[in-house]
């Protein structure tokens, strides 16, 4: 049996014994008042005292369970708005971070520029110093994205020169071999993380 079903079942039983106590303390009204002894009547008094008693306590309990229904619906209905709510953050964020993305990669920032010019100049030095190992060249490589993410901030850094910052990131990761920058490598290319050709390595 649900939960409401169960408690309509429990309303539907406490009207009944409502009315059947209200039903005989209206006998025990009329019996006291018909009473032809002062015992008879007292006990009478008492009975029709305490079923009425019955009553009350009875109908004070249906309220308390209509008040605690009540106060149940409006609890679920603040967790289902909360819910709703936490749900449209959770996709305005997502929305946010997608425009984000898309703004990235269709216009990218000075910043963001200059990081891939950095990155397309030090691929190939990442992977000479990896020796071809794709694990410790993926870990190069996120090291120096994190070099960068924590550089790109600082005053300037949009404007530094390629060739300067990109000796600075070499002599901090201590990578070995000549760092060689040209003209085409000073354009961001469309993939900074590509790995170089296994052939050209030496």
């Amino acid at each position: 049996m649900s939960r409401s079903a169960k408690q309509e079942r429990v309303e539907q039983i406490l009207g009944e014994l409502a009315e059947l106590g209200l039903m005989l303390s209206r006998d025990l009204a009329v019996a006291a008042r018909e009473a032809e002894t002062p015992d008879d009547k007292a006990a009478l008094a008492q009975a029709f005292q305490k079923t009425s008693r019955t009553v009350r306590l009875t109908l004070a309990l249906d309220a308390k369970l209509d008040r605690d229904a009540a106060r149940d619906a409006r609890e679920a209905a603040r967790e289902a708005a909360a819910e709703a709510a936490d749900a449209q953050l959770r996709e305005s964020r997502i929305m946010q971070a997608a425009q984000a993305t898309l703004r990235d990669l269709t216009d990218p920032s000075p910043q963001e520029n200059q990081k891939r010019r950095v990155k397309a100049v030090l691929n190939r030095l990442l992977w000479t110093e990896s020796e071809g190992d794709e694990e410790e060249y993926e870990v190069l490589l996120e090291d120096l994205d994190a070099r960068l993410y924590e550089a790109e901030d600082a005053p300037g850094f949009a404007d530094m020169p390629i060739e300067v910052l990109a000796q600075k990131l070499k002599a901090d990761m201590r990578l070995s071999g000549e760092l060689v920058v040209t003209t085409a490598q000073t354009i961001a290319p469309a993939n900074t993380s590509a790995k170089p050709p296994l052939a050209d390595t030496g």
